[in-house]
């Protein structure tokens, strides 16, 4: 029985658009919808002139001072988002906004508010590169503004350890709003449980998913084929997401490009590797959380990643794969890849496990069952018709 309440879903982008946000705006919406009555979307939000000049100050300052002006997190955008969002909430027992600094910080309502996102500002201010040559009064801004979202917020619900414990951290007074909940794997359905076989095969195969090929860790995952083949084992990496420099031209080094999940063949292309590989090896350098993983797990197969961000949250090390410090080279990734080869009741068993882990944690309807019991021990609900 779905809960009888209404929820206005907000969200900058549209909100059905499997492109933004990797996927997340568009699987988690869809989670709420199985779960609860009626879900009100409000997005996607396009406030002018506003958008216009915010960006042009933006483009104005690369130019002239090499310093990004963080506009999607100020609150010149909040108010006019607010403007527009006030005006749709009659009727509504309780807000969510995914990735929602801006949308909520300035909302001026009765009607509880859950703000999730992948990443708190505070903690992601000098981790990741596109936040890290933000002009002085933007970052100061923008922490006042996820100060004012975390105040807003009846609720606030990381996806991560590393995410939950930063705005922790920064935000000591309001640890009792902020909680840890994964997000889920984006699937139209959960995938048949992995085919039973035997290990290891006769040419091992590492599966490698991302879009940049030096920022997701490339030339570690190379590294990593070059040291398990150096060792008598033979091996292949498929490449999925991006394209090699030619000059990574090892023949076991499969190019597969970029593929469309929303064209068929392209997807069933993806699903085949991930059906068939032995291993996910993904050395990236910087990740807020990482749906791949979750994807990963769906499909039972164990993970060589790094141990930075929201990783650690999705992967057990040692029980659905092994995590990596920054600084180590593949030889580190072959050296694990190589133990399991001698080891295969382990690999069988890391397997399993993370498709329990799946299974059990690493899906949207689990994100949100688990929403909203948070939800309704804080008071959140308690006005539902």
């Amino acid at each position: 029985m779905k809960l009888p309440i209404t929820i206005a879903y907000i969200t900058v982008d549209d909100p059905r658009d499997r492109r933004t946000w990797s996927g997340i705006n568009s699987f988690l919406l869809r989670a709420l919808e199985r779960r609860v009555q009626c879900v009100v979307t409000i997005g996607p939000l396009r406030p002018q002139p506003v958008l216009f000049f915010s960006r042009l100050l933006n483009k104005l300052l690369l130019l002239f001072s090499g310093k990004r002006f963080n506009y999607r997190d100020s609150f010149r955008l909040s108010r006019s988002y607010a403007r527009i969002i006030e005006r749709r909430l009659e009727g509504v027992d309780l807000i969510v906004a995914p990735a929602g600094l801006a949308t909520t910080a300035s909302l001026r309502t009765n009607v509880p508010i859950i703000h999730i996102n992948d990443r708190c500002l505070a903690g992601a201010l000098d981790y990741h590169r596109i936040l890290r040559d933000l002009a002085a009064f933007s970052r100061r801004e923008g922490l006042a503004l996820e100060r004012a979202t975390l105040e807003n917020a009846t609720l606030t619900v990381y996806s991560s350890e590393w995410a939950a414990g930063g705005a922790i951290q920064q935000y000591a007074d309001l640890a009792e709003k902020i909680r840890m909940i994964p997000f889920g794997a984006n699937l139209e359905e959960a995938p048949a449980p992995p085919d039973a076989r035997s290990f290891p095969p006769a040419k091992l195969k590492l599966l490698m998913l991302g879009v940049n090929w030096e920022d997701k860790g490339g030339p570690i995952a190379y590294q990593a084929l070059q040291a398990v083949k150096s060792a008598g084992v033979p091996a292949e990496l498929v490449v999925c997401g991006c394209t090699p420099p030619a000059e990574f031209n090892d023949p076991d080094l499969l190019r597969e490009g970029f593929l469309n999940k929303n064209k068929p063949e392209e997807l069933a292309k993806l699903v085949h590797h991930l059906r068939t590989a032995d291993f996910l090896i993904l050395p990236t350098r910087f990740e807020a959380y990482g749906i791949v993983f979750c994807e990963a797990a769906a499909y039972g197969l164990p993970v060589l990643a790094t141990r930075t961000g929201g990783i650690p949250t999705i992967v057990q090390e040692g029980r659905t794969g092994f995590l990596f410090d920054l600084e180590e080279d593949g030889s580190a990734y072959a050296k694990r890849i190589l133990e399991l080869v001698n080891d295969p009741a382990r690999w069988q068993a890391m397997r399993r496990a993370a498709r329990e882990r799946y299974e059990g944690t690493l899906t949207w309807d689990a994100f949100v069952d688990a929403l909203l019991r948070e939800a309704q021990e804080a008071g959140a609900i308690s006005n539902a018709r």
